[in-house]
């Protein structure tokens, strides 16, 4: 403005979604933009429409397409007086700084380009070396548990053996061979879930899910859990959203989301705190947020937070429970995020997209 002595400048710039927008100005009124409106940067009355939103007579407005490559980045706007004409030395500046603002414009699209391509690469690189290291364990558990259920397997004939014969008036025997009974069934149980590492492809005989029924129950399973920190005041918050049907295994929905919360109430300690379980309709899908106001972890613990056999623990870990979630929703072809900083708490998010119907 200065070197043309222009009453007034403009960029309209093409965004990275192929709009257009007003990118920068000066001495231009503030609701210039507004009444600007929609603008095309190929439009040939461009200039009119400027001089239309300044609402002034005694102006001008000369444009300079901002081009690099071959392609258009935008256009500059210089607003004149009506009379003013550009001499030779000022109008081959103007196009100079037009050439320069298409090639910086164009490098500036470059370098996000390849900010986001690096940052799908490791993304994708990072889905692979997860994927992979679940695979392992997954072909691992199925390699043992052929072994693990050959001896467990009789254990449970002895069992009913035993039951059937201890006489029924022995009560304490009999409760006993249940509660063993139990133990083994979640060692079954527990066995099948490693086994579903290997699984990547969407799993079998999926349920009609409502998250808010779904977290209800994975809630109450772990009442016990909160019960048996009697010294420490943790309140669970339940917050419902409506969110859409899902399709997925409810059981191992519950064991996710059970695995969440018994986190979250360890991370809590002995100073307690808030966990709050969310549901809520987002991007064509349900979403299940667990969220606490705990200590957060640090960058390099959020890293790998869902590596098999990674965690904080030390002996009472297995470094198993997140990575069966992490499992869990790419079985269930969800989404697995996590917030957290430390001193902020974390906020674990699962979404799955809405369940088609027949």
């Amino acid at each position: 403005m200065a070197h043309v002595d222009a009453r007034g400048a403009a960029v309209v710039a093409v965004t990275p979604t192929g709009g257009v927008a007003l990118a920068a100005s000066n001495g231009l009124p503030a609701d210039f933009a507004a009444r600007l409106g929609d603008v095309d940067a190929f439009d040939p009355e461009l200039e009119e429409r400027v001089i239309a939103a300044l609402g002034t007579a005694d102006t001008q407005a000369r444009t300079f397409p901002l081009v690099s490559g071959g392609d258009l980045f935008g256009t500059l706007i210089v607003i004149l007086g009506a009379d003013q004409e550009l001499d030779e030395e000022a109008h081959a500046l103007l196009e100079g700084l037009a050439d320069l603002g298409g090639t910086a414009l164009a490098q500036a699209a470059l370098e996000a380009e390849l900010t986001r391509s690096r940052r799908e690469l490791r993304a994708s690189r990072d889905l692979l070396e997860r994927t992979q290291k679940l695979r392992a364990l997954g072909e691992m558990a199925a390699g043992i548990s052929h072994d693990l259920k050959n001896i467990l397997n009789p254990l449970s004939l002895h069992l009913q053996f035993l039951k059937r014969a201890i006489s029924k008036e022995e009560v304490d025997a009999q409760q006993s061979i249940a509660d063993m009974q139990l133990v083994l069934r979640r060692g079954l149980e527990t066995i099948e879930r490693l086994r579903a590492f290997s699984r990547q492809a969407p799993a079998g005989n999926q349920d009609l899910v409502d998250l808010d029924q779904l977290a209800a129950e994975a809630i109450e399973i772990c009442k016990p859990r909160l019960r048996m920190k009697h010294d420490t005041h943790v309140t669970v918050v339940a917050r419902r959203g409506d969110p859409p049907l899902v399709r997925l295994r409810a059981s191992d929905g519950v064991a996710a989301l059970v695995n969440l919360i018994v986190n979250a109430i360890d991370a809590l300690g002995v100073k307690g705190g808030t966990i709050e379980v969310t549901t809520g309709a987002v991007e064509g899908g349900a979403c299940l947020h667990v969220s606490d106001d705990g200590p957060g972890m640090p960058a390099d613990v959020e890293a790998r937070v869902f590596e098999p056999f990674f965690t904080t623990k030390g002996e009472e870990g297995t470094g198993l429970g997140l990575a069966m979630v992490y499992a869990f929703v790419q079985r269930s072809s969800g989404r697995l995020s996590l917030e957290t900083s430390p001193g902020h708490g974390a906020r674990f998010t699962l979404w799955f997209p809405s369940a088609k119907r027949p």
